[in-house]
């Protein structure tokens, strides 16, 4: 069952039935729940839009209502653009394939895994590819264990607990770790005493601080946001395993993939896709709508040739299907 919002989370009023599902500001998205939040009103001043709405997909990492809040303006941008409503479907780590495969939205952003994923099962269409500040195109994923933990390598993980996002979809929150251990002789399915899912990275590392694993896996920038957002005191409550020795801006463990895409259904119209890529591609580099999104701009989608990679030689979902040329 789908429920549909009103714009009230951004008004910070949180609506009854957001607490009815028990989905609070900081919550992880329950993966037993489709959440559809629809934002859609335009900008103040713009012409209103009208027309047939325009499903965007985007797959929560953290919560509902911190998807809604980084994507509600860019699709307020996007409405007024378009001429149409563009409407949130939040996704899970499961329905972001069933939604393509129902032809349920009309565009999906996810972590740039499950993208190529679901480019290879249902031939989507990669328009845009985000950029974020300080690093561009790239990101990575990171091995972390608390500050004060006697955990310094890789050979130290053997026989300890750890926890990653999901085995066989999340980049930067499991599988770019997964792939970093196996090069280097670490078998986590293995050699971990325990190695459990947790849909929410900040739960993850919040898991960490406080004993209950001793090993999580999360992307970059992850803990420069829970600093901000205030769940954790500073960067020195936690160390970095196995950290590399680069340029990059972050800390990281793995190494560079591509970022986020957003991509187009196979059934959706062209004429639309090239609307959507067009306004995507021109939205002002000051725009408010970059700053809640925390990104620099959109480009044109770049090579993901590297995570077709990953997912064959890891034989994860949809590694026999074959990869759009």
């Amino acid at each position: 069952m789908r429920f549909t919002l009103s714009r009230c989370i951004r008004l910070q009023v949180v609506p009854l039935v957001l607490l009815s599902l028990g989905i609070a500001c900081g919550a992880p998205v329950l993966d037993s729940t489709d959440v559809e939040i629809t934002d859609t009103q335009p900008t103040q001043n713009a012409a209103p839009v009208t027309g047939d709405p325009v499903y965007f997909g985007v797959l929560a990492i953290d919560s509902a209502v911190s998807v809604n809040e980084r994507y509600g303006p860019l699709l307020n941008y996007l409405s007024t653009e378009i001429g149409r409503p563009v409407e949130l479907v939040i996704l899970s780590q499961e329905s972001q394939f069933t939604k393509v495969a129902e032809e349920a939205l009309d565009f999906t952003t996810n972590n740039p895994l499950a993208a190529v994923q679901i480019q290879r099962l249902y031939d989507t269409e990669f328009l845009v590819t985000h950029t974020r500040p300080k690093t561009g195109a790239q990101f990575s994923g990171l091995i972390v264990v608390n500050a004060d933990s006697d955990i310094t390598s890789i050979q130290d993980l053997k026989g300890r607990k750890a926890a990653c996002v999901n085995f066989q979809t999340a980049a930067a929150g499991c599988t770019f770790q997964i792939y970093h251990l196996l090069q280097n002789d670490f078998d986590p399915h293995k050699e971990f005493s325990s190695f459990v899912e947790n849909k929410s990275q900040d739960n993850i590392v919040l898991a960490v601080l406080n004993g209950t694993i001793d090993v999580g896996f999360i992307r970059t920038g992850q803990l420069e946001k829970m600093v901000n957002k205030g769940l954790l005191n500073d960067l020195g409550e936690i160390r970095v395993i196995d950290a590399a020795d680069d340029d990059f801006f972050y800390p990281h463990t793995t190494e560079l993939y591509p970022e986020w895409p957003i991509a187009a259904l196979s059934s959706t119209d062209p004429q639309l896709a090239e609307q959507m890529q067009a306004a995507l591609l021109r939205l002002p580099t000051d725009h408010p709508a970059l700053t809640t999104l925390k990104a620099d701009s959109f480009i044109p989608a770049v090579n993901y040739d590297s995570l077709n990679r990953l997912v064959e030689t890891l034989e994860l979902k949809s590694w026999d299907a074959d990869p759009v040329e």
